[in-house]
């Protein structure tokens, strides 16, 4: 490989920097209690602030500020919306730390409003009518520059703070300014650092990979990627840390440095948001702003690059565990798959592939056990079954490698040069390739190449933060941490980079543990790690996945069923596997447990076996996600406020300032007159025209869902729920609670056990028309699932689906573009659905004609109207004449005032249990106040009294009843008025 291997923009740090100190390197399957000597947990050293004004200087759209200090600012306008910050501390030139994060160039200058790409829709034009295009307004008290058509930097020059105002209004603030640290006293790290005000109210999103809620103001996080073995809820830093912030109020921050951090989203000061990076000398911050966060991710991810389309077997089943040993395992798994109705796209390879733990690092064949693994891959995939290979950073000592890789000098060393060996890692002792190095970057490359030649389809970069990097250790980009945090990002660009050279027909597939801001580009598909099997594990993924859509990694998700610790639970099995396939990668992943559906009984197996074939029946509307998360850089999961506007030029006017006159130290945040409801900890938007409310607590057969505003249908029953409010909804054991935007198209195709047999021939479209949504429209994208080149050499069709309702007549417009693909049919076949009919329409009309009355069927128990027709070219119109619907609300819809959740020990002897609850603040009258204790005959043993106040709870039970005398051991069950939860006293 070439010297300059590093794709533009994704530059990684060459100049070595102090040696840092770093927490001891945690085992992945060990105690992961944190390190005595943990860095984050000491006081930082004093910061020191930047100087006060002395000069500026401005040429082409980069304003340039020197300080008294000797340091200085530069700001620039980036590309629309978006602004780059940035702060050199005294004596160093204005030169940035490099970047693994950003791929797009600064867009030409031009004068504020004639932006090649235009301004913003509703930009101000007249506003800056008073000023000449470009110029930069110098006032006593500060530098006021329109960037744009929209966005105006404003430099206060005593001290030295950076603002952003849009539309009149103070956006985002610097609080203190930008700081250094010069870490020389008591021998802590040094570094930069900056500060913004918060306003009252808002809501900070993003961060990563995180069991917090999705709201993460409050907390301190540390930016350093950490393996922690069977995570649960509450955990604050797990594998994938993002240096981004996303504000409630239109903005996002995104700080451009890979060293280990922190963010402190106002738990030292609940008004101030503060960054800070390790022995930085210089700091680079980018303000990217939008009138949702649909526009913001957009922006960002044109800033940081884009998710390769997957392929389309990507979104199917990927059944795993720790691990299949033998080729004989592997068929006899896909067998069984096919033999009980489970769909089944790809099997994972653990370690075991290449002989075990102590084989680390040798990436060959265990020959006794794969005695012909091309055979068995070709076996595999003539049933429509593709093979994932796992491979990590570690070359044990024990490995047929161990010498190459170190007398080669592809792995990380010793200060004085030598081969580190990492002695404490879980497995043995061990190397860490130098993933930075071109020679290790080809070395790797070159194993990858020979396994994808024997049939490999997909890879798995497992132990990649890395979880053991020891304080002491070289990289040829410079110390453990300085490169941590973009370790991964370079692993996983060997793949890509390697792919582009060589196989550029091909997209890639990369289950990747580790990463950071830019991750997306290098199509990886992240995991939440080691999560614990269990209720709490359970519990955080949804925060997970939701920290991450903010960060614009559109593609996270679990090992379902819970990877550790925790033993067999039908139940938590079943609702985590529901609510994987409806998240946007389905892979049941576990080691101790049997994490095949097929090992587990009814009525907890056909339940399973119906979420992941609804999946596959979703596999249109899935499709059309990720290309739109590959175009527009949409998230496959969204919060429940991810549409809800942002830009303040739309709020009360009542309390509008013009913060631009007022000084830094006393102007005011506008705030909302009715604030954007906050994103839900507990369910979200798949798309958007899908709600996903997951059951998360055993036991449960109902719960409340957040509504956002329009109406809302049951998937399962076409049931009406009225939106903007929080209702009850059945949540039986067969299915969770899924509603669809009413007035939405929701592409479907008929259950195929693979994607392999995937037929665009035949597409079955629901529709919800409805009144309070009369007109709606969804673009479904088709191509062949797998060409990498499909969307440049436009090999792809879109079809978009409009609909207009009326009392007197509906019409659904299906149009294409015309665009043609390899495999395309030569015509589908269209089964439209109807949803929600009252009674057959009057007529039914196709392009004018008059349908005769055998082509419409009218399912009255289902109150489901079916069509269908072939797709004319370039579109075919559906008229329905006097179509009726049954829209009244649900009338079973009162919230539940209180949700008994999984006791703190289900089973449990003298010490008791807690008994967790949480009060809801509305809900039905007949809210229970009591919580009662049965015994297997039914009995009371014991009344316990709830509290009636809103909030979380929990009750002590001690294993006695009403007289405090022991009850004997057995099952037992707590019940709050229809909620119940099962217990064991074991003696």
């Amino acid at each position: 490989m070439k010297a300059n291997f590093f794709t533009p923009g994704a530059l990684l740090l060459l100049a070595v920097l102090p040696l840092l100190r770093t927490p001891a390197a945690q085992a992945q399957r060990a105690d992961q209690g944190r390190p005595a000597n943990d860095p984050f947990g000491r006081r930082p050293a004093r910061a020191v602030p930047g100087g006060r004004y002395l000069s500026h200087a401005y040429a082409k759209g980069i304003l340039t500020v020197a300080a008294t200090d000797g340091s200085s600012l530069r700001m620039r306008p980036w590309a629309p919306g978006v602004v780059k910050v940035e702060y050199f501390a005294p004596g160093r030139a204005a030169r940035p730390d490099s970047s693994v994060s950003v791929v797009q160039a600064p867009n030409p200058w031009a004068p504020p409003f004639y932006h090649p790409e235009g301004p913003e829709a509703g930009a101000p034009r007249a506003s800056f009518s008073a000023w000449r295009a470009g110029d930069v307004r110098a006032t006593r008290a500060a530098l006021e520059w329109p960037v744009d058509g929209t966005i105006r930097v404003i430099v206060q020059k005593n001290p030295l703070r950076v603002r952003c105002v849009r539309r009149g209004e103070t956006l985002v603030a610097e609080a203190g300014g930008s700081f250094r640290r010069s870490g020389i006293a008591n021998g802590e790290p040094g570094g930069t650092g900056v500060s913004f005000r918060l306003a009252p109210g808002e809501r900070l999103y993003g961060t990563g990979s995180r069991a917090l809620p999705v709201d993460r103001r409050g907390h301190r996080l540390e930016l350093y990627n950490q393996a922690h073995y069977a995570s649960q809820n509450g955990e604050p830093n797990l594998n994938i840390t993002l240096p981004t912030v996303l504000s409630s109020r239109g903005y996002l921050l995104f700080f451009d440095h890979h060293a280990a951090g922190y963010l402190d989203l106002g738990k030292t000061d609940p008004n101030v948001l503060e960054y800070g990076g390790e022995n930085l000398t210089s700091l680079s911050y980018f303000v990217i702003t939008g009138r949702n966060q649909t526009e913001i991710l957009d922006r960002y991810t044109a800033l940081t690059g884009r998710q390769p389309l997957p392929p389309r077997w990507a979104l199917g089943l990927i059944q795993s565990r720790f691990g299949y040993k033998s080729d004989a395992e592997m068929q006899q798994v896909a067998a069984r798959m096919r033999r009980e109705n489970f769909p089944l796209d790809a099997l994972v390879l653990d370690l075991y592939w290449f002989g075990g733990t102590t084989r680390q690092g040798d990436l060959s064949w265990d020959q006794p056990k794969f005695p012909d693994p091309v055979g068995m891959m070709s076996r595999l995939r003539q049933q429509g079954v593709k093979t994932i290979l796992i491979s990590e950073p570690y070359v044990m000592r024990t490995s047929r490698n161990d010498s190459t890789v170190r007398t080669r000098g592809l792995v990380g060393t010793t200060a004085a040069g030598r081969p580190f060996t990492v002695a404490s890692f879980w497995a043995g002792p061990a190397s860490i390739l130098d993933v930075f190095k071109p020679a290790a970057r080809d070395w790797l490359w070159g194993y990858y190449r020979t396994l994808r030649n024997q049939g490999a389809a997909g890879w798995w970069s497992d132990l990649g933060e890395p979880e053991n990097h020891p304080e002491a250790m070289r990289h040829v980009a410079g110390p453990t941490r300085a490169v941590h945090n973009a370790y991964g990002q370079s692993w996983a660009s060997i793949l890509t980079e390697g792919y582009a050279r060589e196989f550029p027909e091909e997209r890639v597939f990369n289950l990747a543990r580790s990463g950071w801001a830019g991750l997306q580009r290098n199509s990886v598909f992240p995991w939440s790690g080691d999560i614990n099997r269990s209720w709490s594990g359970y519990q955080a993924q949804v925060p997970v996945m939701l920290g991450m859509s903010a960060g614009g990694v559109g593609y996270m998700h679990s090992d379902a069923g819970g990877f550790c610790v925790g033993g067999i639970d039908p139940e938590l099995y079943t609702r985590w596997l529901q609510m994987a396939s409806l998240c946007p990668i389905l892979r049941p992943h576990g080691e101790g447990v049997p994490p095949e559906p097929y090992y587990y009984p009814n009525p907890y197996k056909s339940s399973v076996r119906a979420a992941m074939q609804l999946r596959y029946q979703l596999l249109p509307y899935l499709y059309t996600l990720a290309w739109q998360n590959t175009t527009t850089g949409a998230p496959l999961v969204r919060p429940m406020d991810y549409d809800a506007a942002l830009d303040n030029a739309a709020l009360n006017e009542e309390s509008r300032m013009r913060n631009e006159e007022l000084s830094s130290a006393n102007s005011s945040f506008f705030i909302p007159h009715s604030s954007l409801s906050a994103a839900s900890n507990d369910q979200y938007l798949l798309g958007p025209n899908l709600l996903v409310a997951p059951v998360l607590h055993p036991s449960q057969r109902r719960r409340n869902v957040v509504l956002p505003a329009g109406n809302w249908v049951d998937f399962a029953t076409n049931q009406t729920y009225a939106g903007g409010r929080t209702t009850g909804v059945v949540a039986p054991l067969a299915h969770a609670p899924l509603l669809v935007r009413a007035g939405a198209f929701l592409p479907m195709t008929a259950y195929r056990p693979s994607t392999a047999q995937y037929r665009p021939d035949t597409l079955l479209l629901r529709y919800y028309p409805d009144p309070q949504t009369p007109k709606s429209s969804f673009t479904l994208y088709e191509d062949d699932g797998h060409s990498a080149q499909a969307l440049a050499k436009k090999q792809f069709e879109l079809l978009k689906l409009s609909g207009s309702y009326a009392a007197g007549q509906t019409d659904i417009l299906l149009a294409t573009n015309g665009g043609q693909y390899p495999g395309q049919p030569a015509r589908r076949w269209v089964e439209l659905l109807i949803q929600r009919v009252a009674a057959a329409p009057d007529a039914v009309l196709l392009n004018q004609t008059a349908l005769p009355p055998g082509a419409v069927a009218y399912d009255p128990a289902r109150r489901e109207l079916r069509l269908g027709f072939f797709l004319l070219n370039p579109g075919t119109v559906v008229s329905l004449r006097g179509l009726r619907l049954t829209t009244a609300p649900a009338t079973n819809s009162d919230p539940e005032t209180l949700t008994l959740e999984a006791p703190g020990s289900r089973s449990f002897g003298p010490g008791g249990t807690a008994l967790h609850y949480t009060r809801h603040p509305a809900g039905r009258a007949d809210a229970p106040v009591l919580l009662l204790i049965r015994n297997a005959q039914g009995g009371v043993v014991r009344v316990l009294e709830l509290d009636g106040r809103p909030g979380p709870h929990a009750l002590a039970w001690d294993g006695r009843d009403e007289n405090h005398r022991p009850v004997p051991p057995g099952v037992y069950v707590a019940e709050a008025g229809e909620q119940h939860q099962r217990l064991i006293v074991t003696q």
